[in-house]
């Protein structure tokens, strides 16, 4: 595995989310409800497949604001940014782009021609307000206030909320496969070992049960990945955790269609395969080219991520 150490800063207004979501992708769900604001920042080890990532959670009071835009080695070395704003904040829109525009020029000073990858995490975009004409509006404000910037520096937007780990936990990865040399070619891995053996659906998800890749062939078959696979990562992480009788392999019939599930562990990495196939005997197709496909996504893991 690389030896390189990923810089990954989480960054916006206070109260927008951020720490929030890390706990999220770390699994703490019960501590959400009693979390205080962040004093200055916090510093957290993560890892995704094997690779380290060092967090860095930006306090979003304004006393810490000035104190990070005068200090650059706060920014210095950042591989990857997440700006976090509150969707349900329209008031605080123009004051967070300003923010926004702010770390843009420490950047540019830093080096003009290398900005980190950044992602806007357009949060607390609940279930409740999909489809609401008034949060849509918003959206397109928001989006609107950041339509001249987006000629001059790339980034993308995701639309999060704490109440879907499947949305946060998909962005977080994409952002972080973006700047890993090659990230992309897990993906292709996955794509070709579906068509070798005819599965509908196929996705990898690393100990955290972070969504690193998928392919599928169409959304239903997806979504039956997307529910299921989680479901019985989390459950097998748990029964690992407590030193009982892990699964590695489950295999469920679903009205005649079957789901089959495999943990791997290599060396200190672990990770889950997901199929989804509407034919039972792809079992044995892809049982005989597990072995090989698992040898490619290590390779992947250790010598190009």
């Amino acid at each position: 595995m690389s030896e390189s150490v990923l810089k990954v800063i989480f960054i916006g207004l206070d109260n927008s989310g951020k720490t929030s979501i890390l706990y999220i992708l770390e699994g703490k769900f019960a501590q959400i409800a009693s979390l205080k604001p962040t004093i200055r920042f916090t510093r957290t080890d993560f890892n995704i497949l094997g690779l380290p990532i060092k967090i860095w959670d930006l306090g979003g009071q304004e006393q810490y604001r000035s104190e990070y835009l005068g200090r650059e080695q706060y920014f210095r070395g950042t591989d990857v940014l997440y700006y976090i704003i509150d969707i349900q904040d329209s008031k605080r829109f123009t004051e967070s782009v300003e923010y926004f525009l702010s770390i843009l020029e420490v950047f540019e000073k830093i080096n003009p021609e290398k900005y980190p990858y950044i992602q806007v995490f357009l949060h607390k975009y609940d279930p409740y307000l999909k489809g609401f004409p008034e949060m849509t509006e918003k959206v397109s404000t928001l989006k609107s206030l950041f339509a001249e910037l987006s000629k001059t520096v790339n980034f993308t937007f995701f639309e999060t909320t704490i109440y879907n780990f499947e949305e946060v936990s998909r962005a977080f990865v994409a952002g972080i496969l973006k700047v890993l040399p090659k990230g992309e070619v897990i993906q292709e891995v996955l794509r070709d070992f579906m068509k070798k053996t005819e599965s509908s659906a196929i996705m990898l998800l690393d100990e955290n049960v972070l969504l690193i890749a998928e392919a599928f062939k169409d959304e239903q078959s997806r979504n039956v990945c997307r529910i299921c696979g989680p479901y019985f990562a989390n459950m097998a992480e748990r029964l690992r955790e407590y030193d009982l009788f892990a699964p590695d392999t489950i295999e469920v019939e679903m009205k005649g269609q079957w789901l089959f599930f495999k943990h791997i562990d290599h060396l200190k990495t672990g990770f889950y395969l997901i199929f989804f196939t509407k034919n039972k005997e792809n079992f044995t197709r892809i049982n005989e080219l597990l072995p090989v496909f698992t040898k490619d996504i290590v390779n992947l893991i250790t010598y190009i991520l």
